[in-house]
Order: structure tokens, then C-alpha cells, then sequence
């Protein structure tokens, strides 16, 4: 044998036992997170970087379940060098960054994402990730900006106002004006004569305390309603913009529509000192009848305007054109009102190229109505009828995955679960959901 050989064999004889050494310890140890760290570290160190990856991600489970999210952040951090274009890994960064108070941090993070759209095979994969970050900066606009982003790509204009409404608290408190402008500017753009879009910028500025931008837009939509010839809603809207003009705060009444601010502006104020009007007035009127009425009072408001709007969407629209059935739906269910959202989505869904986007609200909207075996007949009739691909099949397998989780059935949904990731390893946060 000669002098390198000898060499060679030597160290790789060490190697060799530190690994054995490090594995006894895992395995005599399992929930020990440094012992699993130490071996992940190992492993990426010689080469075999999806076991040590796999280490890395228990070590840092292990942590963050011991309450020492700092270590889970900084194994998190080890993680990306190895596999930066990991949206899981990404996704599980920004989480515990954020629930650190390390929301700037978080922000950095979200924006590597943004910046590069090609981490993620399709659009809908992208709203997801950023739908999900959402819930975890609660304080930061950054995530519906991007979502709005997308929306605005896709031509969803009336879906990127929403996210922009969702925004404009965080865009208070966080001080980015300007990238929030910079999303409604262009919305503006490309709206032309479109009200449902127009009315809610001109109102999203006066929500940014920026009425020289939203007054203007205002004036136009009345304008626009004028030669309409719809007298009544000109008449509520300039009532409206005289009331802005003589210093009625849009911001403080979180309105985005002449409608809301018009019924808004109704509501009697309560005298100074007496108490809110969900306090019983007289001990003898029960709470709970009391609640009953004013939500019975709404929810005929609600209802009234409801009728109205869909007597003429039927008019105007009818069944030809699936699309602004599918935009009605959204905007029902954004409401809460889930049986006429379920009634847009089933017309839209006639449409081959809204079958899959459509039907999935549409089994949304029933599980938000707890219905989860009417929405899961729906993912089963998408499955069966649809030829999407692979893409569309672990899309859709993956809502019924999450829906069955949602509904307590746990063990239905990992056995879909496994089936996706038998067929698609890697996909979306899959592995994470099967280690819980």
C-alpha cells in the first residue's frame, strides 16, 4: 500500500466512525435537537446534503417545539445555504422571525421571495405562499401588496383593490406609503371607465389621507354615474362627496364605497356617555335579543342591497359571461354572504378555463359554511373531470388534504398527503404537514 493510500484509508476510517458515533446518538437520543444538528452538519459537510438537510429540518422542529425558536431560526438559516430556493424552508423562516418580534428581518426575507418569481412553478402557488405569510406578519402590508401584485398581472383588478383594502391599516402603521401607492397608481391605470374598480381607489386614497389622488377619482365616478342616467346613485354619492369635502374623516369610518359611507354616515352617534349600543339599555331586555335585532337590522340592509345588485348582474349579464360571475362570487364571499357566492362559482365553473379556480372557491365557500362533504364533492368532481395535469391533480388533492385536516380528520388527510408526496416529493409544504 502506498504512502497516499494509507492516508486516504486512515481519514476515511474516521470518517466513517464519527458518522456511526453521531448516528448512535441520535438514535439513542431522537429528541435531541443538537445531537440531530451535529449529524446534519456532518452529512451536508461530505456531500450527502438531502439527508443532512433532512436532519437539519428535525433538529430545528425539535427546537422551536422546546421553545428555542433563536436555534431554529439559525439551523433554518444553515438550511437555506445548502437549498436557497426552498419555499418551505423560506416560508418556516419568515414564521419564527416574525414570532420573534423580528418582523424587519421577516420583511428581508418575504422581499428575496418577491423578488424572484421564478421560485414558483405557477401563480397560484405564489398567492398561496404569500395568503400564508400574511397570517404570520399580521402587522406588515408586504404581503398583500405582493398578492395584489399578482392579481393586477392576472387582470384581477377588482381582487387587487381587496388585497389594497386588507393593506391600508398596515400601511398606517408601518409608514410605506409609498409602495403602497405606487400598487394603487397603477391599478387606476388600467381601470378605465370600470367603477367597481375606480370607486374603491378614489376612497383608498382618502384612506391614506391623500384626497388630492382619491377626490378626483371620486368626481369621475360620479360623473360616470350622471351619464349613466342612475340618478338615485348620483345623488348618494355627491351627498357623500359634499359630506367628505366639509370634512367627513373616511379614514377614521373605514369605508371603501359611496354605499358603505352613505349607510355609515346613518348610523346615529351615541350621546356622550351613554354606553356602547351592544350594552343592554334596561337589565330587563335579554343580551342576546338585543344582538338579535341589530343583526337582523343589518343583515335586511345587507339583503336589500343584495336583491338589487343581483337583479341586475341577471339583467346585464345573465349566464354569458362566467367571468364576472366568477368576480361576483368573490366579492360575495369576501362579504360573508357564502350562498350566493356558492350560486356565482357553480355558474362560472361552466366555463372550461374557470373549471378548476372556480370550483375550488366554490368548495371554500361551502367548508366556510361547514359543509365540508359538499365541498369535498366538489374537489372529487374537479378531480374526476378535469385534465390538468399533474399540476392541477396535486392542487386540488392538496385543498382536500388541507380540508379534511381542518374538519378533524386527520388520518384521511396524510393518507392523501402520502400519495402527493409519492408522486410529487416536495411539493408545497407536504413533508412538513406528514412530520406533524
Amino acid at each position: 500500500m502506498g504512502f497516499l493510500d494509507f492516508f486516504k484509508k486512515m481519514f476515511s476510517s474516521q470518517e466513517q466512525g464519527d458518522r456511526e458515533s453521531l448516528s448512535r446518538k441520535v438514535q439513542g437520543s431522537p429528541n435531541d435537537p443538537q445531537a440531530r444538528q451535529k449529524l446534519g452538519i456532518f452529512l451536508m459537510q461530505h456531500g450527502e446534503i438531502v439527508e443532512g438537510l433532512d436532519q437539519l429540518a428535525r433538529a430545528a422542529v425539535l427546537y422551536e417545539k422546546d421553545g428555542f425558536s433563536t436555534k431554529a431560526i439559525a439551523v433554518l438559516r444553515q438550511m437555506q445555504k445548502h437549498d436557497p430556493g426552498n419555499n418551505d424552508f423560506q416560508k418556516w423562516l419568515i414564521r419564527l422571525l416574525a414570532q420573534e418580534g423580528l418582523s424587519s428581518d421577516a420583511q428581508v426575507e418575504l422581499r428575496k421571495v418577491a423578488s424572484n418569481p421564478a421560485r414558483f412553478p405557477s401563480d397560484e402557488q405564489r398567492l398561496d405562499f404569500f395568503r400564508q405569510t400574511a397570517e404570520f406578519l399580521k402587522n406588515s402590508p408586504l404581503p398583500h401588496l405582493y398578492i395584489c401584485d399578482i392579481l393586477r398581472a392576472q387582470r384581477k383588478l377588482h381582487e387587487a383593490v381587496s388585497e389594497l383594502e386588507k393593506a391600508v391599516p398596515q400601511t398606517r402603521s408601518s409608514g410605506m406609503y409609498s409602495e403602497f401607492s405606487e400598487r394603487l397608481r397603477a391599478i387606476v391605470s388600467h381601470a378605465g371607465d370600470d367603477l367597481v374598480v375606480l370607486e374603491p381607489c378614489g376612497f383608498l386614497w382618502l384612506a391614506l389621507e391623500t384626497p388630492e389622488e382619491g377626490l378626483p377619482i371620486l368626481d369621475r365616478v360620479v360623473e360616470i354615474e350622471s351619464a349613466n342616467g342612475d340618478a338615485a346613485r348620483e345623488a348618494i354619492a355627491q351627498e357623500v362627496l359634499d359630506a367628505i369635502r366639509g370634512g367627513w374623516d373616511v379614514a377614521a369610518a373605514g369605508v371603501f364605497s359611496f354605499t358603505e359611507a352613505a349607510r355609515k354616515r346613518a348610523e346615529p352617534e351615541p350621546p356622550p356617555g351613554e354606553p356602547p349600543r351592544s350594552a343592554p339599555a334596561k337589565p330587563s331586555t335579554s343580551p342576546t335579543q338585543t344582538a338579535k335585532g341589530e343583526y337582523e337590522q343589518e343583515e335586511n340592509i345587507v339583503r336589500s342591497a343584495l336583491g338589487r345588485l343581483q337583479a341586475k348582474v341577471d339583467e346585464e349579464i345573465g349566464n354569458t359571461d362566467p367571468e364576472a360571475r366568477y368576480n361576483l362570487g368573490i366579492a360575495y364571499k369576501e362579504m360573508g354572504l357564502y350562498n350566493e357566492a356558492a350560486a356565482e362559482f357553480r355558474l362560472a365553473m361552466r366555463k372550461p378555463d374557470l373549471f378548476v379556480g372556480a370550483g375550488s372557491l366554490l368548495a371554500d365557500t361551502l367548508a366556510d359554511r361547514a359543509d365540508f362533504d359538499g365541498a369535498l364533492a366538489v374537489l372529487e368532481a374537479i378531480l374526476a373531470a378535469s385534465t390538468g395535469g399533474e399540476e392541477v391533480w396535486c392542487d386540488v388533492c392538496y385543498h382536500k388534504a388541507v380540508l379534511l385536516e381542518n374538519a378533524g380528520r386527520r388520518d384521511e388527510a396524510r393518507e392523501i398527503l402520502r400519495e402527493i408526496q409519492d408522486k410529487a416529493p416536495g411539493y408545497r409544504d407536504v413533508e412538513a404537514r406528514l412530520r406533524i
